[in-house]
C-alpha cells in the first residue's frame, strides 16, 4: 500500500484520498518541464497537486491554475496547495477542463492525461477516471491545450512510448508539434516505456533525448538524480 503522503525537499503531498497516487510519471514530468518564463502556468488533472506544486517551487515568478474533475482530490490538492510555501500562488479548480471558463490564458500547461487506452479499466471508477481515457481523451486535451494556450504557449505531457505516433498527429490537427522529446527506460538497457514531449504551436524540428531511471535494482541513474535533485528528498 502507498504511503498516505510523499515528502519532497520543500513540499509534502497527502494523497490518501486521491485515485492516483505520487509515482514517478508524474515526478519526471514535473522534473522535465522548463517553467522559466511563464507567468500562468495550468495543470490539467492535477490530483494531488504535484505537478502545480513542482512549478510553483520552479518558477518563483509564476501563479498556478490547477483543475481536477474528482472532488475529492481537488480537495486534497487544495489542502496540499494551503500547506506549501507558495499558497497564495496556486489555486485549484475542482471542474471539469472541458467545460472550465479559465480566467486567462496560459504560457504553460502541464498535462499527465488518462493514458491507457484498448485496456480493461478498473473496477474502481476513480482509478478509472484518472488512468484511463474516457470523456478526457487525447483529443480531448490537445483541445483544450489550443483553447488556454497563448500564442507562444508550450504544453508539456508524458505518454506511453507506443502512443507517441498518435499523439503527434493530433497535436498536428491542432497546430502543434514537438519542441523536445525524451524517451524514458524504467530500467537501462530496457526498451522504453514513456515519452516525454514539450509541444508548441507551429513547426518545429524537436530536440531528442534518452533518459533512464534505474541502473539496477533500487539504484537510480545519474540522469535521474540531476534531474530530480532540487525536488526529493533522498533517493
Amino acid at each position: 500500500m502507498p504511503n498516505d503522503f510523499f515528502r519532497f525537499r520543500q513540499f509534502t503531498v497527502w494523497q490518501d484520498r486521491c485515485a492516483l497516487k505520487v509515482g514517478t510519471d508524474g515526478v519526471l514530468l514535473g522534473a522535465w518541464t522548463v517553467h522559466a518564463g511563464a507567468l500562468r502556468i495550468l495543470d490539467i488533472g492535477t490530483g494531488t497537486g504535484l505537478l502545480a506544486l513542482i512549478a510553483a517551487q520552479r518558477n518563483a515568478d509564476a501563479v498556478v491554475d490547477a483543475v481536477e474533475l474528482d472532488p475529492a482530490a481537488a480537495a486534497q490538492a487544495r489542502e496540499n496547495a494551503a500547506a506549501s510555501p507558495w499558497p497564495a500562488r496556486i489555486r485549484v479548480h475542482q471542474a471539469d477542463i472541458r467545460h472550465w471558463a479559465a480566467p486567462a490564458r496560459y504560457d504553460l500547461i502541464v498535462c499527465n492525461p488518462p493514458f491507457y487506452k484498448g485496456h480493461g479499466t478498473p473496477y474502481d471508477r476513480r482509478m478509472a477516471t484518472a488512468k484511463h481515457e474516457g470523456a478526457l481523451d487525447l483529443e480531448g486535451v490537445m483541445r483544450s491545450l489550443a483553447e488556454h494556450g497563448t500564442a507562444a504557449v508550450r504544453a508539456s505531457m508524458i505518454l506511453p512510448f507506443h502512443r507517441h505516433g498518435e499523439l503527434l498527429a493530433i497535436a498536428a490537427m491542432h497546430g502543434f508539434s514537438p519542441l523536445r522529446e525524451c524517451a524514458v527506460r524504467y530500467m537501462a538497457g530496457k526498451p522504453p516505456k514513456r515519452m516525454l514531449v514539450e509541444l508548441a504551436r507551429g513547426v518545429h524540428a524537436p530536440v531528442r533525448s534518452e533518459l533512464a531511471v534505474h541502473d539496477g535494482p533500487g539504484t537510480f541513474t545519474a540522469g535521474y538524480r540531476r534531474l530530480v535533485g532540487d525536488l526529493e528528498e533522498d533517493f
